[in-house]
């Protein structure tokens, strides 16, 4: 029996639950209608069976890195002029900051795993720069994209001897459980303003 990632049965459950009618308001937030979200989620399903192609001995391209770096392209390209400047900034933070505490925390393996801090940031910035859940998604599929882009550049630097591959099976799992972990924290954060918002205006 062949067992599926963590990411793909993520991918699967969130699917099915949207078929359900459950979400509804975290879709809204993004802005996307359900078969908008369904279409996403079954491309991202389909692009973790994609091969690995060799452009060149030194390059190769993982197709389902690609199909995520599409539907994250997708998302800037539909987005309004402010939200796509937003999600820029924070993937590009998100990226920083994964490799900031990958250099200063050298020492503990394991501490800040860009899985889980690529999610972490991106959520985190997202909520406090402007409550955006669709710029969170993004940033957490962009964060560990940019960073293994910044990877494979300081090994061509380098002049390593090996064939460096954008887009690996494992950074696809690791986008897709960091994008919606964004999205968890963006929109936890956000029902917490909220409430308190609403709180004050009561008490007033």
């Amino acid at each position: 029996m062949v067992s599926l990632p963590f990411s793909v049965t993520l991918l699967a459950v969130i699917t099915v639950l949207i078929f359900l009618g459950l979400g509804q308001r975290i879709l809204d937030h993004m802005r996307l209608t359900d078969s908008t979200a369904v279409i996403i989620l079954v491309l991202m399903i389909i692009g973790h069976f994609l091969p690995t192609i060799s452009v060149s001995r030194f390059l190769a391209v993982n197709l389902g890195g690609v199909t995520v770096l599409g539907v994250a392209a997708y998302l800037l390209v539909t987005a309004s002029r402010a939200e796509r400047t937003r999600a820029a900034i924070i993937s590009l933070l998100t990226a920083l900051l994964i490799l900031l505490s990958d250099k200063l925390l050298p020492l503990l393996p394991g501490i800040l795993d860009p899985v889980y801090s690529s999610g972490i940031f991106a959520g985190l910035l997202a909520a406090f720069l402007g409550r955006s859940r669709r710029s969170a998604f993004i940033a957490g599929l962009l964060g560990i994209f940019l960073v293994d882009l910044a990877n494979a550049v300081q090994l061509w630097f380098d002049k390593v001897d090996a064939q460096i591959t954008l887009g690996s099976g494992g950074l696809f799992s690791s986008a897709v459980i960091s994008a919606f972990l964004a999205v968890v924290i963006a929109e936890i954060i956000g029902e917490i303003r909220e409430k308190i918002q609403l709180g004050g205006m009561h008490d007033e």
